[in-house]
């Protein structure tokens, strides 16, 4: 497994001039981490703990010990709104139907903020019931979990509480694929489903035990983990578990889905990058000196998560932002730009994006369609990923290719006066995961 901080090595070397299908290709290779990855880290009043998008743009999250609720705008400014509740306790956080947030409170209270900051609580049957995480189900109602009573809660958005018995002690909860909702056994070491009607199903983990986050995936699956096993979970909705192993001493905190296709985990002082392959890279965070709880997928395109030492920090992935002459492809990992020339001129090319994997660039005009190219993952087969292009032109055209979570470039030229030749690059990209 590699380690990386975010930043980039100085030195560079630059492979020696190939041809693919008649195509020049030149390949560089950036030394070291992608530079554009960066950590950045806000002050806060208590200890941050849960961490969700709001409705209004900016990113919610819980001051456990301080008794309140934050907002940080993407540009780091912070807002905090105190719990009317003397030792509330704010833990988990999301996002709700109605246009506010929603938490839970070790206090025994479900509490709702609205973005302005006013706060409404509503009390649960039993004050040590000790409400944990809460997610909006596929039904418009929020479902949380009371790790002491060992019940799951659904909570509307006019505040009627429902609660249904499990049969162990739920950690932490998410929506599912399928509809359903999806939470940890704390002790009793099993995945469990539960339906919006709060139907119950069990599934028993391969070795894995002491549960803790949850979260769907990009590839369809529930994703969990645990904070004393070094490994992380998958189980499918049909309820079939794989288990990976995490590097070192790796033990599981907050859990979200990546911008990047990827699950991202916290722990002591990191994150980890998880593909849905099971590889793992591990990032430590400069000067942190608590344990980092939750983590989500900001608006910003960045990830923001919670640490306990009174931080809100940020992880930049430096993923490629689409442009008017620049594609992003394969979870906006990989920009591509071009650049064309004639005996009489001389341009960017304009890009238009097909899929997540595919696009086009146009020189001359919008209906003049010059060449196709998409870049998809081939790491299961040979550790690379795959740049593919065919071009409807015989003009010079250089096409740049950049891993943006690498820093590794590859420049393939056509020349002039030649037709475009089909680029068919399995080896493009050694930089698998």
């Amino acid at each position: 497994m590699s380690r990386g901080t975010g930043g980039i090595g100085g030195n560079r070397r630059v492979s020696a001039l190939r041809r693919i299908s008649g195509v020049a290709v030149m390949g560089m290779a950036l030394a070291g981490a992608a530079g554009a990855q960066s950590f950045t880290q806000y002050p806060i009043s208590g200890d941050g703990v849960g961490i969700a998008n709001g409705p209004d743009g900016n990113i919610w999250f819980t001051e456990r010990n301080a008794g309140k609720i934050g907002r940080i705008t993407p540009s780091g400014g912070v807002t905090e709104f105190s719990i009317p509740t003397a030792s509330s306790e704010p833990s988990s956080i999301t996002r709700g139907p109605d246009g506010n947030l929603w938490f839970t409170e070790g206090a025994g209270k479900i509490g709702r903020i609205t973005t302005a900051g006013a706060v409404t609580e509503y009390p649960l049957s039993n004050t040590s019931s000790t409400p944990s995480s809460i997610v909006l189900g596929s039904d418009g109602n929020l479902w949380f979990t009371e790790f002491a009573l060992g019940k799951i809660g659904r909570i509307t958005p006019a505040g009627a509480i429902t609660e249904f018995q499990t049969p162990s002690d739920p950690a932490f909860i998410a929506p599912g694929s399928d509809g359903n909702l999806w939470f940890t056994e704390r002790l009793g070491n099993h995945v469990d489903r539960i339906t919006p009607g709060g139907v119950i199903t069990q599934f028993p983990t391969l070795t894995m035990s002491r549960l803790y986050a949850i979260t769907g995936g990009a590839d369809g699956n529930l994703w969990f983990n645990s904070d004393s096993d070094n490994k992380i979970g998958r189980i499918t909705t049909a309820g079939v578990v794989t288990e990976f192993n995490l590097p070192g001493t790796a033990r599981g905190q907050g859990l979200t889905a990546g911008p990047d296709g990827n699950i991202w985990s916290t722990g002591d002082h990191e994150i980890a990058r998880i593909t849905t392959a099971g590889a793992v890279t591990e990032f430590p965070i400069p000067g942190s000196g608590g344990e980092v709880e939750g983590i989500v997928s900001g608006p910003d395109g960045n990830l923001w998560f919670a640490e306990t030492d009174n931080k809100i920090g940020r992880f930049s992935l430096g993923l490629c932002t689409g442009s008017a002459t620049s594609l992003c492809l394969n979870n906006g990992r990989f920009r591509v730009t071009t650049t064309w020339q004639t005996a009489t001129g001389s341009g960017v090319g304009n890009a238009v994006s097909l899929t997540s994997d595919t696009g086009y660039f146009w020189f001359f005009s919008a209906n003049n369609v010059e060449m196709v190219i998409k870049v998809v993952n081939g790491c299961g087969f040979n550790s690379r990923y795959w740049a593919f292009a065919g071009g409807l032109t015989n003009v010079s055209v250089t096409m740049t290719v950049t891993d943006t979570q690498s820093g590794t470039v590859k420049t393939y030229v056509n020349p002039q006066g030649v037709a475009f030749q089909p680029i068919q690059d399995t080896a493009a990209f050694a930089t698998c995961p």
